[in-house]
């Protein structure tokens, strides 16, 4: 893996005053006089690289950020500047609004020749490489000068600051003198109103500001290597060019193999993090992206010439405050959701509980898995629930023609005594002969004689239909879920199958896996909150399936929280932030979690992720 030497954002030391050479300033006239004369300024063809180095990602394939569109998501959804600061404040991940910032005259107009005409006078900042030889002048690392091993001489900077008026800093971008350059450097008062409108007017909301804008220029190709800060910090593409960013969560800090705090190049890392799952942010012309302190980053700067963008960072003021509600105390966790006990911070905050569902045990030589317990069926405490099962079951089997009917079966929490009121669902399973049974007409029956009569406990009934022409074919067959019946389920009516079954049936198997991403790409199409919170519930089951089920002896289950837990214990890549993330959401809504703004966009590049992760050797 290629070692990614990492990138600072800005200078925090007194810049070096050298004045530039002689050459240098004359490689800034011949710009101006281009520019004068109307002709583009094109880089030196012999001494420019116009490609990034290449990389090599051990997590996989990165996947996007989060991303929302602010004409169709902001504008025409009538969201003001205060409710999107509100939900930009709250937000924990990376997140691309794309045209966000059309609205500056910076964002069509920052050409580099428009830069030369009008600021070529500008004094600006510029980063220039010292061992121009690597990676052909194409990285620059940011480097501590007022360290006291750089002023001492006993560490050798990688790059140094120098201070120039812009016309020259652009010519030794464009390498027509010296050996590139990279501009980092605060903005003019007279620029700065270029760059107002937009979400920028909501950035406020993110906190005290601690860095002003700053003018990132460079020559496509050139690359901020893997670093971290501080505070949170904006991007917008400005001019020309775009940037692509990649980016990792917190914990893999750890993974990057940082600098220690000494060190004149801290907050530097020297490697991509192995086993984590990485962000990609494409950032064009007009479009802004918003990320939270301690995001690793990698940033390269791509295009047919050079690569303008504008950042600004804030600062959150110390003892925020949290609400009492979901989404405040989602928020709290969120903080340090990439942490080992991530999960036991979800049930200790109350956001999810751990002593629900079922969790079957499974034999680790046969693979097969113990039955429920069926004396939890007859439990004096379950009799409510039973009742409203076999209620349930009477009414559908008066839509069944007499003979054709195999058998009805109770399954899950109901079957096994340890549903909840207003939690649980009562789960049926219907196996009949008769095939064209119009079951939209059965479930609208249900829905109308059946519920309102348990409405004080349930919510809904989901019944399964599964037509085969004969009980003999039902070991075998291919559409009806023998496993299910073999292991968590008891016989209402008809043929006692859960008891009668070969024990080859209780061998789970992965049901979801395979059909996983396209059960999300459905969903996403759809876009629902229903259709996206049943894609995460999805990918859920499916991560376990993937990291649990092949491990011997591992118990079997279908709850969220297990099948989140026991994933976690066997993934070969970490997706802890991912998995307790999704299943928060599957508990309570994404919504409701999220925000009315952002959920959408969040969901989706959740799904997204998890999706990837599930691909991931």
């Amino acid at each position: 893996m290629r070692a990614a030497s990492t990138a600072s954002t800005a200078s925090t030391s007194a810049p070096s005053t050298s004045a530039p050479t002689l050459g240098a300033r004359a490689a800034g006239a011949r710009a101006r006089v281009a520019v004068a004369l109307g002709r583009p300024l094109r880089p030196n063809a012999r001494r420019a690289t116009l490609k990034p180095p290449p990389i090599d990602l051990e997590g996989g394939a990165p996947t996007a950020c989060a991303e929302i569109d602010y004409e169709r998501d902001v504008v025409a959804a009538n969201v003001g500047a205060r409710a999107l600061g509100e939900a930009l404040a709250r937000l924990r991940e990376p997140l691309v609004v794309r045209g966000g910032a059309k609205a500056w005259r910076a964002s069509g107009r920052w050409t580099l020749e428009t830069l030369v005409r009008e600021y070529g006078d500008w004094r600006c900042d510029v980063r220039v490489i010292a061992s121009p030889e690597t990676n052909d002048g194409r990285e620059f690392v940011y480097c501590e000068e007022s360290h006291e091993a750089v002023r001492e001489g006993k560490f050798a900077a990688p790059s140094a600051t120098a201070t120039m008026d812009f016309a020259t800093a652009a010519a030794k971008v464009l390498r027509f003198h010296g050996d590139g350059a990279y501009v980092q450097s605060k903005i003019s008062e007279k620029m700065t109103l270029e760059c107002v409108g937009g979400v920028s007017d909501a950035f406020g909301a993110l906190g005290e500001e601690s860095q002003e804008r700053r003018l990132w220029l460079a020559l496509a190709g050139s690359v901020s290597p893997m670093h971290f800060d501080a505070s949170t910090s904006t991007l917008v593409q400005v001019g020309e060019g775009t940037k692509r960013m990649l980016l990792y969560q917190p914990f893999a800090l750890s993974a990057i193999d940082l600098y220690p705090n000494w060190h004149p190049l801290r907050r530097r890392g020297r490697r991509f993090a192995p086993k984590a799952l990485v962000r990609e942010a494409i950032i064009a012309p007009g479009d802004a992206l918003i990320f939270p302190p301690r995001w690793a980053h990698y940033t390269e700067s791509c295009g047919d010439r050079v690569s303008a963008s504008v950042t600004q960072r804030f600062k959150h003021s110390r003892g925020m405050k949290y609400s009492d509600d979901i989404a405040g105390k989602f928020q709290r966790w969120a903080n340090n959701r990439d942490r080992p006990n991530a999960l036991a911070r979800l049930v200790s905050s109350g956001l999810v509980e751990s002593d629900v569902g079922t969790v079957l045990p499974r034999n680790a030589r046969t693979g097969e898995v113990m039955p429920i317990d069926s004396s939890g069926w007859e439990r004096s405490t379950n009799v409510e629930w039973r009742t409203a099962a076999i209620e349930c079951a009477t009414m559908i089997k008066e839509h069944i023609a007499e003979g054709d009917l195999i058998g009805i079966y109770s399954r899950g929490s109901v079957a096994n005594g340890t549903a909840r009121k207003n939690i649980s669902d009562v789960d049926l399973i219907v196996i009949t002969r008769q095939r064209g049974l119009d079951e939209d007409f059965v479930r609208d029956d249900l829905q109308q004689r059946w519920l309102p009569r348990h409405a004080h406990m349930v919510k809904k009934c989901d019944v399964r239909f599964e037509y085969v022409a004969s009980e003999a074919e039902i070991a075998t067959s291919a559409s009806v879920d023998t496993f299910v019946i073999a292991t968590q389920s008891v016989t209402i009516f008809g043929s006692p199958l859960p008891t009668s079954l070969p024990s080859s049936a209780r061998i789970p198997k992965p049901r979801i896996l395979e059909s996983v991403q396209d059960d999300v790409d459905a969903a996403i199409r759809h876009g629902s909150e229903r259709s996206l919170t049943w894609a995460l519930k999805r990918l859920i089951r499916a991560s376990y399936e993937k990291y649990a089920l092949p491990v011997d002896g591992v118990e079997y289950t279908r709850d969220l929280y297990h099948c989140v837990r026991l994933a976690l214990l066997h993934a070969n890549i970490d997706v802890t932030s991912e998995l307790t993330t999704a299943l928060v959401l599957c508990v309570h809504s994404p919504r409701k979690v999220c925000g009315d703004v952002l959920w959408r966009a969040l969901t989706e590049a959740l799904c997204r992720r998890l999706v990837a992760a599930l691909s991931c050797i």
